[in-house]
């Protein structure tokens, strides 16, 4: 049986699930790296689309 904390240790910091880096310029350069971790809190997706758009048109929507 797996305890209710999924078994973390004072001080585990967890998997990274997804390492990420963005570039809104082309790839030209690029912002910090960014990494989410299986022992962060996530809000649930409230849509299916992945990645998630921000431009004008659907930002009505989200």
């Amino acid at each position: 049986m797996i305890p209710r904390d999924g078994g973390r240790t004072a001080g585990d910091t967890g998997r990274p699930l997804l390492t990420l880096r963005v570039s809104r310029d082309s790839g030209r350069t690029w912002g910090p790296q960014k990494v989410i971790r299986s022992t962060e809190d996530l809000a649930p997706m409230l849509s299916s689309a992945w990645p998630l758009c921000r431009c004008p048109k659907c930002g009505k929507h989200a």
